[in-house]
């Protein structure tokens, strides 16, 4: 039988009063005048129930929140969802005492986490499932169905109701409708929704392996690569080539090394040749410096005895003398009014004449004289060890250049030649080992392209069996679930209850499970009357219902919300008659299955006669839908149907 979800009542508070509305009986009708909020109530259920809704202006102004009492599996629940910022999560309310019990995101993150969508699946007893973003399942891609994917089976919208089924013609929700539909009807479950996501993967795989195997092979053809066999006798071929020359490369190494033993000697000599003259040319280097000094010495000294030589003459042979002339001008100087102690000549003082400076002065010329004399012997000496020292490292060059000579001579016409041989077999011998690993490399290439058509082939095979095996698990589910059939046959007759005027056979499409009219799709009917196509709208979802009841396999809940079909019916008489046929089987429905089923329909011009015997909530500008609010919208310029919303 169908999942057991009742709407037992709604609340719809503001922050000044609160409405309940009670929908305790199998058929409620929901009346009123134009504006007082018929669409909006159904709306508000389903912003209760976490779906996306449409609102009206009146209620984002107005209404703080909604409290919505359900019966899901056996669970009695609440729950409230406020209007506005805090909308994103809806509360689960203990009956009676009003504590919160627990609160679920609307929108989770991630997407398939803990939220009232999963909340009420488990609670409704519908497995929380993955299903292939792709109809027919060709990839691996999966998408998480909710709780408004089964809600969207239960409520017929006005602004969908006359031209798409459950949201067929959005190419975004479609792959789900169907997943749904077949999960509701028992014609998928968690092992065929495994295969066909290991189709889809195996597909993929497939695909982009093949892809890779593409690319390798273009580049294979364009860069001119030998094919396998050709590849496996050049890398032989050059195998034996690189062996060969590595066998030369290491025998010239060794005679190399064996001269090179050979020639240590030599190069020792040559090496303590050359440390020798650097050191006897620092030596000769120093002994010049040395002469230097000497010579500035003796310069010094003849200086200073020169000077000392000047003044001991003049002293020791001027100072006797007075002059009364001018020895120059021969002018006399005796009218000159100086002091006594200044000079007749220069005008200057007249320093006292000390007898002891006169023999100082003598002796330190004698002093200047032993010093130049000991200064040359030394002079002499530095310069005869310098040019000694010049000769030594002049031998010590010569020596140095004949060693080098003879070490030239030696390693030109050895070592030298077979160092150069040594680096050429080197550039040899890598050039081939390059050459052995492109071979090699291109010979992976080979082997990676018939590993991927291996493995493309496996994943095709796999894929074919997957899909043989998804056909069988498909035949055991519809044998164990609803028959497609089945679910034909009762939504023709369906059709003939109600009196729909169709021209062709209304049938169930068995790939989409969509209505259909011989072969004319739902949105393309052109059906007599202006009415047919929400007549045959609700004609199918009454149809699922009632398979849904009678089959005890079959997960659709028992409860369909259908918004204003007689006003998308029309209002010519055979519309009217079509209208009233329409009702007349809801109520028929609602009185064969008692409370196995719910029916919620919200209309202008509901017929008299039913409107007087069945469970009524009549909306009144008193008694509106968002308390105190006479108008909800249309006096505003706004209707449900325009407000943008999830369908």
């Amino acid at each position: 039988m169908a999942t057991n979800l009742r709407i037992r009542s709604l609340s719809v508070a503001t922050n000044t009063a609160a409405h309940s509305f009670d929908f305790a009986s199998p058929l409620t009708l929901v009346t009123g005048t134009t504006s007082m909020g018929k669409s909006t109530l159904l709306m508000l259920i389903k912003h209760a129930l976490g779906g996306n809704a449409a609102l009206t202006p009146a209620v984002v102004q107005h209404v703080t929140h909604v409290d919505l009492a359900i019966q899901a599996g056996n669970s009695p629940l609440i729950l409230r969802r406020r209007i506005g910022p805090d909308a994103g999560i809806v509360e689960i309310i203990e009956p009676g005492s009003g504590v919160v019990e627990h609160t679920w995101p609307v929108s989770p993150t991630p997407a398939d986490g803990p939220s009232i969508s999963r909340f009420l699946l488990e609670a409704l007893g519908i497995p929380v499932e993955r299903v292939p973003t792709s109809r027919m399942g060709v990839n691996a891609r999966t998408t998480a169905l909710t709780f408004r994917d089964i809600f969207r089976y239960c409520y017929l919208q006005a602004k969908e109701i006359d031209r798409s089924v459950v949201g067929h013609l959005d190419q975004n929700v479609n792959p789900k409708r169907v997943a749904t539909f077949e999960l509701m009807f028992g014609l998928t479950d968690p092992e065929l929704l495994d295969l066909k996501r290991r189709r889809g993967l195996e597909r993929d795989q497939a695909k982009q392996l093949e892809k890779d195997a593409v690319a390798i092979d273009r580049f294979i053809r364009e860069d001119g690569i030998a094919d396998p066999d050709e590849l496996r006798a050049r890398r032989l071929q050059l195998l034996q080539q690189l062996g060969a020359a590595e066998d030369r490369l290491r025998a010239t190494r060794e005679e190399v090394e064996a001269l090179t033993a050979a020639e240590e000697e030599r190069r020792g000599r040559l090496s303590a040749a050359l440390s020798n003259s650097k050191k006897l040319h620092e030596e000769t280097d120093l002994m010049a410096m040395a002469v230097r000094g000497r010579e500035a010495v003796l310069a010094q000294l003849n200086l200073d005895l020169a000077k000392a030589e000047r003044l001991s003459t003049a002293v020791g042979l001027l100072s006797p003398f007075e002059f009364s002339t001018c020895p120059r001008c021969m002018q006399e100087l005796g009218p000159r009014e100086l002091a006594e102690t200044d000079c007749l000549l220069c005008c200057q003082p007249i320093e006292p004449v000390d007898l002891g400076d006169i023999q100082s002065s003598a002796q330190n010329v004698g002093r200047i004289h032993d010093q130049m004399a000991e200064t040359e012997q030394l002079l002499r000496s530095d310069i005869a060890a310098h040019a000694q020292a010049q000769q030594a490292a002049s031998q010590a060059d010569a020596e140095l250049e004949v060693l080098h000579r003879e070490y030239d001579q030696a390693t030109a016409g050895a070592v030298s030649p077979r160092i150069e041989l040594v680096a050429r077999l080197s550039r040899e011998t890598e050039a081939l080992r390059q050459r052995v690993d492109e071979t090699n490399r291109h010979a992976a290439m080979w082997r990676r392209l018939d590993q991927l058509r291996a493995q493309v082939a496996q994943h095709r095979k796999n894929q074919r069996q997957l899909a043989v095996d998804i056909t069988e698990r498909e035949k055991a589910l519809r044998r164990r679930g609803a028959q497609l059939e089945d679910i034909d046959e009762a939504f023709k007759e369906e059709v003939e209850r109600i009196g729909i005027p169709v021209d062709g056979v209304a049938r169930i499409d068995p790939t989409t499970f969509l209505p259909l009219v011989g072969d004319t799709a739902f949105e393309a009917l052109q059906a007599s009357g202006g009415g047919a196509s929400t007549a045959l709208n609700v004609a199918y979802h009454l149809t699922l219902l009632t398979t849904a009841i009678d089959h005890p396999a079959v997960l659709l809940p028992d409860l369909l919300i259908i918004d204003s079909p007689r006003k998308a019916i029309g209002n010519r008489e055979p519309d009217v008659a079509l209208g009233r046929r329409l009702y007349a089987r809801l109520v028929t429905l609602a009185e064969t299955y008692g409370r196995k089923i719910q029916i919620i329909v919200a209309d202008n011009d509901i017929p008299t006669g039913i409107v007087s015997t069945h469970a009524t909530i009549d909306l009144t500008s008193q008694r509106s839908v968002v308390p105190g609010v006479t108008n909800t919208g249309v006096g505003q310029g706004h209707r449900v149907e325009d407000v943008q919303g999830e369908q």
